[in-house]
C-alpha cells in the first residue's frame, strides 16, 4: 500500500513539475517579448540617479492595465504584496507626462513594426490580408474644451470622447493592429485612411480593405481607387441607392457613380445586391471586378471586419483606468493597451501553430498578464540597470 502511494505521490510530482515547467516556459516568453518589444522602446525620461528603474514604473502599468484598475491602486497593491520597494502612481504621472504625443505616437508605432517583424518572420504576414478601418472611441467626463477632444452621441452618461483612427488584421489567427492615429474634431475621412493605408502598404500586403457605413464618400472611393486597393464597404441607401436596386433580384452587379455632396465630385464604383444566411437582400459598394459567382463571398468578407471590433474589445482589457485630463496620460494608456494587445495577440498566433500536436488552449488576456507579472516580480527596483 505504501509503495502505491509513494507511486501516487511521485507521479502527482511530475504532473506538478510539469506545470510548473510549462509555465515557466510561457513565463520566460511573454517576459522575453515584452523586453524584445516594448521596453527598449518604452524609456522614461528619468535621471541616473533615479531610484526606480523603467522595469518598475512598467509593472504598475501592467498591473492597473490587465487588471482594468488604476494607477493609484496598482502601486499600493505592488507595495503591499512584494518584497520590491514601488513607486507611487504621482511618479508614474510626473514621468508619463514628459512625453509628447509625437515621441508617444513614434515609440509605439516602433513596437508594433517589431512586432509585424517577429510576424512576418513567422509567414504569418506574407501574403495578402484584409485589414479594417474603424474609428474607436474613449468616454471623455471632462470639458468639452480640452485638447482632443471631440463631440459623439450620448453614451454611458457623456457626448464627449477621445477619438482614434485605426487599422487592423483581422484574419482569424491574426488581429494585429497596425497603426493607430488621433483624431480630432473636423478630421478629414479621406485623409485618414490614406494616411493608414500608405503606412500598412510599405509593411504588408493589403488584399482588402473593409470599412463602415461612416467612411462612405467620393474622397475615400478615389483616395483608395488611386492607391490600388480594394474596398467593401455597406452601401448607404440614399434616393438614387434605392432607384439603382429597385427590381434587382440578388445576385445582382451594378455600375454605380457616387456623387459627394456638392454634386460636383463623383467616383465609379460597382453596387453589388447579395442574400445573406437569412435570405435578406445585403448591399455593398465596392471597387473589386467581380461576376456572379462571386458575389457570393461578399458578407464572409465583410464579417471579418469585425474581427478589429474583437480586437477593440480585447484592447480594452490591457487599459488602465484613468480620471486624468491630461491629454498625453489618456493617449500613453491608448497605446500602451494596444502594444500589450498586440504581444498577447502573436503569443496566441504562435501557440495556434502548436495547438493541433499538444492541445494548448489559448491564452486568455488574463493570464497573459498574470505571466508578465510573474516575470517581472524579481526585476526589482533600484538604479538605472540594462536589460
Amino acid at each position: 500500500m505504501k509503495d502505491i502511494r509513494s507511486a501516487g505521490n511521485n507521479i502527482d510530482h511530475k504532473a506538478d513539475d510539469g506545470k510548473s515547467q510549462q509555465r515557466s516556459k510561457l513565463t520566460r516568453n511573454v517576459l522575453g517579448l515584452a523586453k524584445r518589444i516594448l521596453l527598449p522602446n518604452l524609456k522614461f525620461k528619468a535621471h541616473h540617479n533615479c531610484k526606480y528603474t523603467h522595469l518598475d514604473y512598467f509593472k504598475i502599468l501592467t498591473f492597473a492595465g490587465t487588471r482594468r484598475v488604476f494607477a493609484e491602486g496598482s502601486s499600493n497593491a505592488l507595495r503591499y504584496s512584494t518584497d520590491n520597494p514601488c513607486p507611487t502612481a504621482d511618479a508614474l504621472f510626473h514621468h508619463l507626462k514628459k512625453f509628447t504625443t509625437e515621441e508617444l505616437s513614434t515609440v509605439y508605432q516602433q513596437a508594433t513594426e517589431d512586432v509585424l517583424v517577429l510576424a512576418k518572420n513567422r509567414g504569418l504576414l506574407n501574403s495578402p490580408v484584409t485589414v479594417a478601418i474603424d474609428l474607436s472611441d474613449e468616454r471623455y467626463y471632462g470639458d468639452r474644451k480640452d485638447p482632443m477632444v471631440v463631440g459623439a452621441e450620448y453614451k454611458l452618461g457623456t457626448t464627449k470622447v477621445y477619438r482614434f483612427a485605426t487599422l487592423t488584421v483581422t484574419e482569424k489567427h491574426c488581429r494585429i493592429v497596425i497603426r493607430a492615429i488621433p483624431v480630432g474634431e473636423g478630421f478629414k475621412k479621406h485623409e485618414v485612411v490614406a494616411n493608414l493605408v500608405s503606412y500598412a502598404k510599405e509593411r504588408i500586403e493589403i488584399g482588402l480593405v473593409c470599412m463602415d457605413r461612416g467612411f462612405h464618400s467620393t474622397e475615400v472611393y478615389s483616395t483608395l481607387d488611386a492607391m490600388g486597393v480594394n474596398y467593401l464597404i455597406p452601401a448607404v441607401m440614399t434616393s438614387r441607392t434605392v432607384w439603382a436596386i429597385r427590381a434587382k433580384e440578388p445576385p445582382k452587379i451594378i455600375p454605380f457613380v457616387v456623387k459627394g455632396r456638392d454634386r460636383i465630385k463623383s467616383v465609379q464604383t460597382n453596387l453589388v445586391v447579395v442574400l445573406d444566411d437569412n435570405m435578406e437582400r445585403m448591399f455593398y459598394f465596392t471597387n473589386m471586378e467581380l461576376d456572379r459567382m462571386h458575389t457570393r463571398q461578399l458578407n464572409n468578407m465583410y464579417a471579418k471586419r469585425w474581427g478589429a471590433e474583437t480586437a477593440f474589445r480585447e484592447m480594452k482589457k490591457f487599459r488602465p483606468k484613468t480620471t486624468s485630463k491630461n491629454y498625453v496620460i489618456r493617449l500613453f494608456y491608448y497605446l500602451f493597451s494596444m502594444c500589450l494587445y498586440n504581444l498577447w495577440e502573436y503569443t496566441n498566433m504562435l501557440l495556434s501553430v502548436i495547438i493541433m500536436k499538444q492541445k494548448i488552449p489559448d491564452m486568455t488576456t488574463l493570464l497573459f498578464g498574470i505571466l508578465l507579472l510573474h516575470g517581472l516580480d524579481p526585476c526589482g527596483a533600484g538604479p538605472p540597470h540594462v536589460l
